[in-house]
């Protein structure tokens, strides 16, 4: 049976056919069956259906634990009176008993019920003791002729408090180890409920993170599409009233109009995904550097005092808006994590382009000993989250100890060009998972992370940690000679006026 109670019912059955096959045995069958020997049939039978009696309750044992210990306590002092003298027996009964006793009950009211059992079983074993009841069932001396029917009196004191002793080792022992069982599950489940309570937290504020980069994402959006956007719908209706007015001024007006276009296009390459920061300049409508103004990050690392080395192992690609960026601030968290968790480590930066996904890798020695003292931040969260929105895939970890911590590999809501799928779906070998200690989990800090990290540097030796993204690469018309797709607008509509002007 699937059930407790079905499997209660199930122990109590197989203990019951136990019993009566082990004190049959040891009784002796020929006895039982009548033959004439020392213990008389009469006692062994009452024997017998004592201990059926007894291993019954056990069935009902975690509904009614208390009840179960002391009717099987009971039966137990009618067996102790009826046993030969010398042979004193507990069964699995009692055993079972008070050990769901001790599981099930709080610690004093399982003493008391103990004690109770106990005293119980004193009354059965002072009974058995004077061999009372045994007489009245015809017994004679007990098992290998020790007491008995006549026996003196400091023979029968001897023998009931070995049996008072047996009773309480019986009950206390069984009681105690029910006791511990019981104080172990309550731990382990406290365990447990901890362990998950601190999961929800970090999943929590890694939640809040990933909802405050969203809605800077939206505030810089709005702000800066209302800001060059309303510019265009005004000049697009002044062009509109001068086209049959002023035909030159019209022209002029929507020249303007495609270089503010292009303006609110570099500027659109900040917005999504970033934070805003405090410059010089005070409109905030400035371009946010890209992937090709990496070497000032580095420069700026260097005056720090970070060693880098940078390698560009192919020819920078042209990457959409938002993955421009993206890129960008990649490598200065990375950097800057470098210098607030591993003073001191030299750094390598890797620029590389595999089967038309760009691939950057910031790597940096994890330092021996304790792990710096920094704050926690979510920088790396708020980083994978910017890859997963433009199709891309960030991971961080301690190299060759394990799988990467993975974003998954989404399509941006904000992509301009084909949808992109995630790396395991390009065929590159490049954009295997690197095999990296998950440090950064989706709920830990920066701080966290690197802790998690210099944790066990002294064990292994020195680690690598290694923060890897992959961002696919422009496809867009215009992209091939590095230019916007304006650019290529332009030149088809110069191609329009040169054919007008065959014609």
């Amino acid at each position: 049976m699937r059930t407790a109670a079905g499997r209660d019912v199930v122990l109590a059955a197989l203990w019951t056919l136990v019993t009566v096959a082990l004190l049959a045995s040891l009784l002796g069958a020929g006895e039982f069956l009548g033959a004439s020997r020392s213990i008389p049939a009469a006692q062994i039978t009452v024997v017998l259906v004592l201990a059926v009696v007894q291993c019954l309750p056990l069935a009902l044992r975690r509904r009614w634990p208390v009840a179960t210990l002391l009717t099987i306590s009971v039966v137990q002092a009618g067996l102790l009176a009826v046993l030969p003298t010398g042979l004193a027996i507990w069964t699995a009964a009692p055993v079972v008993a008070a050990y769901t006793v001790g599981s099930l009950l709080p610690t004093r009211r399982a003493v008391t019920v103990v004690l109770l059992a106990v005293g119980v079983e004193t009354v059965g074993a002072v009974v058995g003791a004077t061999a009372v009841v045994k007489q009245a069932l015809g017994a004679g001396a007990g098992i290998g002729g020790l007491g008995g029917v006549g026996a003196s009196g400091s023979s029968v004191l001897v023998e009931a408090l070995a049996l008072v002793a047996t009773a309480v080792l019986v009950n206390g022992i069984s009681a105690s180890v029910g006791s511990w069982v019981a104080l172990r599950r309550r731990h382990e489940s406290d365990s447990r409920a901890r362990a998950a309570e601190s999961v929800e937290h970090h999943e929590t504020l890694t939640r809040s993170a990933v909802a405050a980069e969203r809605t800077r994402m939206a505030r810089e959006l709005h702000d800066i599409a209302a800001h060059h956007l309303t510019g265009l719908v005004v000049q697009a209706g002044a062009a509109e009233r001068l086209v049959d007015v002023d035909p030159e001024r019209a022209k002029e007006s929507l020249r303007s109009v495609r270089s503010q276009g292009r303006e609110t296009l570099d500027s659109l390459r900040s917005i999504v995904g970033i934070l805003r920061e405090t410059g010089d300049d005070a409109t905030g409508t400035a371009p946010v550097p890209g992937l090709r103004d990496v070497g000032g990050l580095v420069a700026a690392a260097r005056a720090a005092g970070t060693v880098v080395d940078e390698r560009v192992e192919s020819e920078l690609p042209t990457l959409a808006p938002l993955a421009d960026v993206t890129a960008y601030r990649t490598v200065q968290e990375a950097l800057a994590n470098a210098r607030r968790h591993a003073p001191g480590a030299g750094v390598l930066l890797t620029t590389t382009v595999r089967q038309g996904r760009l691939v950057v890798v910031v790597e940096n020695a994890v330092p021996r000993g304790p792990a710096s003292s920094a704050p926690a931040g979510y920088g790396l969260v708020g980083m994978r989250e910017r890859a997963a929105l433009v199709g891309g895939l960030l991971e961080a970890g301690v190299v060759g100890t394990g799988p990467a911590e993975r974003g998954p590999a989404q399509t941006g809501p904000a992509q301009t060009g084909p949808a992109q799928t995630g790396p395991a779906q390009t065929g590159s070998a490049e954009t295997r998972p690197v095999e990296t200690r998950p440090v950064d989990g989706r709920g830990a800090g920066d701080a966290d992370a690197w802790a998690a990290a210099a944790g066990g540097a002294d064990a292994v030796g020195a680690r690598t940690w290694r923060v890897r993204l992959e961002l696919p690469v422009e496809t867009e018309p215009g992209a091939a000679d590095g230019r916007d797709g304006t650019d290529a607008a332009d030149d088809a509509e110069s191609a329009e006026s040169a054919d007008g002007a065959v014609s």
